[in-house]
């Protein structure tokens, strides 16, 4: 491991200054001009979807080498200004493929899928190629959706832009010092109540300020994506998301349903909380108080040592993956001045590995944050020797290995103190997070559907956003949650509703949460012979359906009692809350 504690990205590229960058780049843009003409040539259908498919193999290859390089550069060191740059120009060459992309699928949709598969070279392609076949059917003409592309950029890209410009530079006064929206928000997590409150008051002061721009932004998003769903066939911007995702109706409908209808298990977990701090119901300011004792002070060795101690026992395959990504400087582990917050995990399936960014400082949580990203690696290494077109899975199974990770630390963690201050603390920050999703994306979800129910026909204002908004909250969190104290300007500090590509971002988080619920329920149960299984449908999560996914290990994720299921598990664990409230 680095002194520094950085990634190392060398095997992408030495620096910026590598001459392979420019030679990749003229690779890139020699592809997508010869892929114009690509439809030209005199050759049988099965001839030039076999050249199709190895052209898109090599352009993928070079998009995600060149593309991963420099999203991981501006996200360790954004005054790096170069690498928006080289991203848009990218973006740029790419909209150019648009053609290409929409002439191979349109032709695959005209053969039989099962003639097709027996040409050795498409044999590994199967799903994919049945996954296109279905795709044809909601493409415009080539030229329109190249067209689209290019005007993304300074259409709903700039809407997009609009939203980080606004949320990021609004600042209030805050004890003497100007805070910004994200530096508000993010004491939430204060151990001290009146900073926590001081902070909420102050972070809804800000909204007013940009309310109208971004209410504007929202309206104008929206209402492109519901015209492009229409021209495309879709029946709605919902069946959309769902068909990106490998995702039935029937299965998203059983999940809803099963959290409405046993939400009250979280519902007992706020007002536990609330009881607490003394109140009836909780205070939306109180919600990521931290309670109990967390532990902290531990170092990064100290990090590596716990986690791969904790896996071994449990699955050494994740365990390797994990000591791997230490010893080979996968992860960019410190905060500094330029380095974005949060945390991510990159998969690299082009070098056989994974870039994991952290905020490490220490505390148990930024532990628990490395066993979730580490369980994105993990998920990542059990896929990198697919075909390239072959490697990516869909959002509703994205969390599942790293949530499942999550989970199985915290809850032996839980297990093994004998300090019930300690449970307290680690059962808060289990439940906090489970609850989120759970709770919070229901109505991010409840909202967003009624957005695009009325945007087509009327112009939502901010009013009207903060009452939907407050109308889902409603149904969301029952009265777990203070009805006076709710976030009316939720849908103004979440990005991803100001994306035209990402309508309905937030089902997937709770899938993610609750399917891994039920992998984790089975892995206790079954022991390392589900393990096996579990790799062999992490494998699959890239050429299969949610619901094949599930059916892997032996869940039928169409059926309500699945989703009941895993809800229920989480009843014990509030309990133990409860009686550790003082």
């Amino acid at each position: 491991m680095q002194e520094t504690g950085r990634w190392d990205l060398s095997p992408l590229y030495e620096s910026m200054d590598d001459p392979k960058i420019e030679e990749d780049f003229a690779k890139l843009t020699k592809i997508v001009e010869g892929s114009r003409s690509f439809f030209e040539k005199e050759a049988d259908a099965a001839e030039l979807i076999k050249d199709g498919v190895k052209l898109a193999e090599e352009l993928s290859e070079l998009v995600h080498r060149l593309a991963a390089y420099f999203s991981l550069l501006m996200n360790a060191d954004t005054s790096i200004s170069k690498t928006v740059a080289y991203l848009n120009r990218i973006q740029g060459i790419m909209a150019g493929f648009q053609p290409f992309e929409v002439g191979l699928k349109r032709l695959i949709a005209k053969q039989d899928i099962d003639e097709l598969v027996k040409v050795e070279e498409l044999q590994h392609y199967n799903f994919m190629l049945r996954e296109s076949k279905d795709e044809a059917a909601y493409l415009m003409d080539a030229e329109l959706e190249e067209l689209i592309a290019h005007l993304d950029i300074y259409g709903v890209g700039a809407w997009e832009n609009l939203f980080d410009q606004l949320t990021s530079t609004v600042s209030a006064d805050f004890d003497g010092e100007k805070k910004t929206m994200t530096e508000l928000r993010n004491l939430a997590y204060d151990p001290d109540q009146k900073v926590r409150h001081q902070a909420y008051e102050a972070e809804l002061s800000l909204y007013p300020k940009v309310e109208k721009s971004l209410s504007g932004a929202l309206n104008s998003i929206k209402g492109q994506v519901l015209y492009l769903t229409d021209r495309r066939g879709h029946a709605s911007p919902l069946d959309e998301s769902l068909f990106r995702n490998r995702t039935s109706r029937k299965t998203l409908d059983a999940m809803i349903e099963a959290i409405i209808e046993k939400k009250d298990v979280f519902v007992r977990y706020y007002k536990a909380k609330a009881r607490y701090f003394g109140q009836e119901s909780l205070h939306w300011a109180d919600m990521f108080a931290p309670i109990g004792k967390m532990p902290s002070g531990y170092t990064v060795e100290d990090s590596r040592e716990m986690l791969v101690k904790s896996f071994e026992k449990l699955h050494p395959p994740i365990a390797e993956v994990m000591d791997k990504a230490y010893e080979n400087n996968w992860i960019d582990f410190y905060p500094r001045e330029n380095k974005v917050g949060g945390a991510f995990c990159s998969n690299l399936a082009i070098i056989k590995q994974s870039r994991v960014l952290s905020n490490f400082d220490g505390s148990f949580s930024a532990i628990t944050t490395l066993a979730h990203e580490l369980g994105h690696a993990y998920h990542g290494s059990r896929i990198e020797d697919h075909a390239p077109l072959n490697r990516s899975y869909s959002m509703p199974v994205a969390e599942t290995a790293s949530t499942f990770n999550e989970r199985h630390f915290v809850l032996e963690q839980v297990e093994a103190s004998d300090d019930p201050q300690v449970k307290l603390g680690l059962l808060d920050s289990l439940l906090m997070s489970s609850s989120q999703t759970s709770c919070d994306i229901l109505s991010r979800f409840l909202f967003e559907q009624e957005v695009f129910a009325r945007v087509e026909n009327e112009y939502l204002r901010s009013e009207d956003l903060q009452k939907i908004m407050h109308e889902a909250q409603l149904k969301a969190y029952g009265d777990g949650l203070d009805e006076d104290s709710l976030h009316p300007y939720m849908w103004a500090c979440k990005g991803h509703y100001y994306s035209a590509s990402r309508s309905f971002y937030n089902y997937p988080y709770a899938f993610g949460d609750l399917f891994s619920v039920a992998l984790y329920d089975k892995a206790q149960k079954e022991g390392s012979a589900f393990m096996e299984k579990y790799d062999e449908m992490l494998t699959a999560t890239t050429v299969s359906s949610a619901e094949e996914t599930g059916a892997l290990v032996g869940l039928d994720l169409t059926d309500k009692k699945t989703w009941i299921s895993s809800m229920e598990s989480f009843e014990p664990l509030v309990a133990e809350f409860e009686k550790l409230i003082p």
